[in-house]
């Protein structure tokens, strides 16, 4: 329960009392309840959804910062989707940007129709069990899409997230999150080569046309993806040695269109909302 003496927050959401299930445009089963709305906080972008019997339907993306203008920013995207929401619609957030959980809140409860904002992690758990020492500080975004990849493909699978940073996760043959490997993204290469040295120029992460730069800033744009890409690469193949046998990829994020396909490795699923698949499947988990 997210409030004392509130109804606990999987009655109004996708929650094991539903009895009639369909299936999603992704093919997983979804209860006939009253939908959620559900939000996935990143360090760089906001993303909304609606989580109901029909599947995810996005409803917003829009910029994480400034965090001091988030609230009035969600209000006015929201009423841009055309999405009607019911009066008393629940809410649940996945948050790496702590920073800005008190604006979503305020955002939500200013909507003055009731409702519950209940944050993973801190109010609902990720049930998905972990061979980590410290569970509690793995992220809940790399936890619910491990969940969501499992759901979609079942275990053993690597899963791979491509934003700020670039994480290489792996789910076990028992369906448990085994750990994985950390490592800056396209965009924050780039920003920590300019910021950290006294001539290299900001440059925007793209595709190369070649590996050999011809000037400065192609010579940063090479390096960073081929670096991202490559190791991304290498870190799937270790992985599935870890694992062994037969290993599928379930690769998101936004930045990953940019570095598919990963060389060397087959069976790779791109599913761009993978942690509103994997916050679904912790709902329906209650």
């Amino acid at each position: 329960m997210c409030a004392a003496g509130r109804k606990p927050w999987y009655t109004f959401g996708l929650g094991a009392e539903s009895a009639e299930t369909s299936t999603s445009s992704r093919g997983l089963p979804v209860g006939e309840a009253e939908p959620t709305v559900a939000f996935d906080v990143g360090n760089t972008s906001t993303k909304g959804a609606v989580l109901g019997a029909g599947g995810v339907a996005l409803l917003l993306h829009l910029p994480t910062a400034p965090v001091e203008t988030l609230a009035g920013r969600l209000a006015r995207a929201m009423a841009e989707s055309g999405h009607a929401l019911a009066t008393r619609a629940e809410c649940v957030v996945s948050s790496v940007c702590p920073e800005a959980n008190d604006s979503l809140r305020r955002f939500w409860e200013h909507r003055g129709q009731g409702g519950l904002v209940c944050f993973f992690g801190s109010d609902l758990p990720v049930p998905i069990p972990t061979l980590v020492r410290e569970p509690s500080r793995v992220g809940t975004d790399r936890l619910l899409c491990a969940l969501g990849a499992r759901e979609i493909i079942g275990a053993p699978c690597v899963v791979v997230g491509v934003g700020t940073a670039i994480t290489v996760d792996l789910v076990d043959a028992q369906g448990r999150f085994a750990g994985g490997a950390i490592a800056p993204g396209l965009s924050l290469a780039a920003r920590a080569l300019h910021e950290g040295t006294a001539a290299l120029p900001t440059v925007e992460p793209t595709v190369p046309r070649r590996a050999a730069g011809r000037d400065t800033g192609e010579a940063m744009q090479s390096g960073i993806y081929h670096f991202c890409r490559a190791g991304a690469g290498e870190l799937i193949g270790l992985l599935k040695e870890e694992a062994g046998g037969s290993v599928a990829v379930v690769v998101t994020g936004g930045d990953a269109p940019l570095l598919l396909p990963f060389p060397g490795v087959a069976d790779v699923r791109h599913v761009p909302d993978l942690i509103f698949d994997g916050m679904a499947a912790a709902l329906r988990s209650r």
